[in-house]
């Protein structure tokens, strides 16, 4: 058992010796005044069963009313210093390192919001997940590095979303140095380079959001962006809102991108809606999902339990006796 706040004794300690020199003094001074008033026959009273009686009942009900402040002070002293238990905790971190990888081009901006939403919803759930944001359209523009400061990355999710809702935004800032637009390849290869640790233990993959729909030359085809990411150990996460029946004639995209990602261990989503995209995220987020041991932390636990239960005592006892005394 450790108290947090180790000088709340002391400090009691000397406010209540402050307290008793005055109440000491005080009545002191009353007592003198008292005695300076002399009571005729007063041993008469005092000898009087009934007078003796009552004293004696009023004197129990005072050391009844000292008790209970006592006890309610040494509650309030042990409260106030905070009693706490101390363990050595090994925290449960998820072992995964995350780029979300957006294709910003104008028929993606529907499906790219409802990738923040729901990551944004995941963020406050993570513990130990790194994320990173990568937008591209002709080029590739890291929003932010790999984190897990989830309050940082909460607030560039809800920047870049309300970014998007905005006529005057230009969050395709930077995207647009590049022979075309829509380079997938090249997309995708950025975003399997944003890992910057080789650690074994931590799982890469990345989350591409992409019709496919490739405009101009890109340097990387798809193919040979899924080729670096498997070399270098990334499963990519293939969501492909150009997969669907009115979209025929992007078939052939649709098989190309679906055969890249599985190529690299990971699945690919055809997306009929925006709004299934939760469904595929928590798909996602359940594979690769083992944890490793964190550093040891010494946790403090506030421990009240007793000091409380004192506390509702001595209140108990000073309503009593209060109460009895008014009598």
């Amino acid at each position: 058992m450790e108290l947090i706040v180790w000088w709340a004794p002391i400090a009691w300690l000397v406010v209540l010796a402050v307290v008793a020199v005055v109440v000491v003094r005080a009545h002191r001074r009353k007592t003198t005044d008292a005695a300076s008033r002399p009571i005729a026959h007063r041993d008469r009273l005092t000898g009087l069963p009934g007078y003796r009686a009552a004293l004696t009942r009023y004197r129990r009900l005072l050391v009844a009313l000292v008790a209970g402040a006592a006890v309610l002070l040494v509650a309030a002293v042990a409260l106030t210093a905070r009693p706490a238990s101390v363990a050595s905790v090994q925290p449960e971190l998820e072992n995964r390192d995350i780029v979300l990888c957006l294709d910003v081009s104008g028929s993606m901006i529907d499906y790219d919001k409802e990738v923040l939403d729901v990551f944004g919803d995941l963020a406050q759930q993570f513990t130990g997940e790194r994320i990173s944001l990568v937008v591209f359209n002709a080029s590739a523009v890291t929003r932010f590095p790999l984190t897990s400061d989830y309050a940082y990355i909460q607030k560039q999710f809800d920047a870049l979303r309300a970014d998007f809702d905005s006529e005057d935004s230009d969050y395709y800032r930077g995207t647009l140095f590049g022979n075309g637009s829509s380079l997938v390849g090249d997309g995708l290869a950025s975003c399997a380079v944003r890992f910057d640790s080789p650690d074994a233990d931590r799982s890469r993959s990345v989350i591409l959001v992409t019709d496919n729909l490739i405009a101009g030359e890109p340097v990387f085809t798809l193919p040979e962006a899924g080729a670096l990411a498997e070399e270098r150990g990334v499963t990519v996460f293939g969501i492909n809102p150009g997969d669907t029946e009115a979209k025929a004639y992007l078939s052939d995209l649709a098989v190309e991108f679906k055969s890249v990602v599985e190529h690299t261990g990971g699945d690919y989503f055809a997306l009929q809606d925006p709004k299934t995209i939760p469904s595929i995220v928590d798909r996602i987020t359940a594979q690769q999902a083992a944890s490793m041991t964190g550093e040891p932390e010494l946790v403090l636990t506030d421990q009240p339990g007793f000091p409380v239960l004192l506390a509702f005592l001595g209140l108990a006892t000073l309503f009593v006796v209060s109460w009895r005394l008014r009598r």
